[in-house]
């Protein structure tokens, strides 16, 4: 018999190999660790920081719960009960016939001791759907970094991407590791030394915020109505901001 997770040669008698049984009960008890900062992560006034315990006050939120989070423990509820009742061999829709009281966490516990866990019909369905939810609980708890394009490499040319706070970054695909201000300062250079790039003036002072550059749009705007700012059809010419904003002394550091 092949189990059904990883199609390997299994035991008679048994739906999942030893180690899919095990990765199963590991993954149960995941979320059951998992549960308490799920419900600390339900306060949107505050973020518990995933598996940290770490608490940091954010601004006021727009809701005063997080109902992505709710709606995930109720998925996961349901979920683990309905696991229950098929390991015990009760029908997976007869909540009548429900005996367990206890909370989702230990629930989740029991599950992953449960003597059938590897042997019971649909063993590879539940595991693929719990899976799913492990993944689900981890982006609720840990959110991936975002992360932004912040120019190319210059010895491959590919797009390289950072977080807010990467002072280094690394080409995935020649593995040149580069500082991140440096490449923001070499995409900067590409703008300012082209005549034909033009944009208006909020990309204008994104671009040169992005390179470490402050100048805001009001700025380029009243640079404008002086007139020492000309505004073409297309926009602003970035190398004309370039001149007026950047010293000799910068020139220097991205040429």
């Amino acid at each position: 018999m092949n189990c059904q997770n990883c199609q390997n040669i299994t035991e008679e008698g048994t739906t999942l190999c030893m180690a899919c049984e095990m990765r199963f009960a590991g993954t149960l008890l995941g979320l059951a660790r998992d549960i308490t900062p799920l419900h600390d992560s339900l306060d949107a006034t505050l973020h518990p920081g995933g598996h940290s315990p770490v608490r940091i006050q954010t601004a006021t939120p727009p809701t005063p719960i997080r109902l992505d989070v709710l709606d995930l423990l109720d998925l996961l509820d349901a979920t683990a009960r309905e696991l229950w009742r098929c390991l015990d061999g009760i029908d997976a829709l007869d909540w009548h016939r429900d005996p367990r009281m206890e909370d989702l966490k230990a629930t989740l516990i029991a599950c992953a001791g449960h003597p059938r866990l590897s042997t019971f019909a649909d063993a590879g369905l539940y595991m693929h759907i719990i899976n799913n939810l492990a993944r689900k609980v981890d982006l609720a708890l840990d959110p991936p970094e975002q992360r932004m394009e912040i120019g190319t490499c210059e010895l491959c040319e590919t797009m390289l991407t950072a977080g807010t706070a990467d002072q280094w970054v690394t080409c995935p695909v020649c593995g040149r590791e580069q500082r991140a201000q440096t490449v923001k300062l070499r995409r900067l250079k590409t703008l300012c030394w082209d005549d034909s790039k033009r944009g208006s003036a909020a990309d204008i002072a994104k671009a040169f915020a992005e390179a470490g550059i402050k100048v805001s749009r009001k700025t380029v705007t009243t640079w404008e109505q002086r007139g020492k700012l000309p505004r073409h059809a297309d926009g602003y010419a970035y190398c004309d901001v370039y001149r007026l904003l950047v010293g000799p002394d910068l020139t220097e550091s991205i040429g």
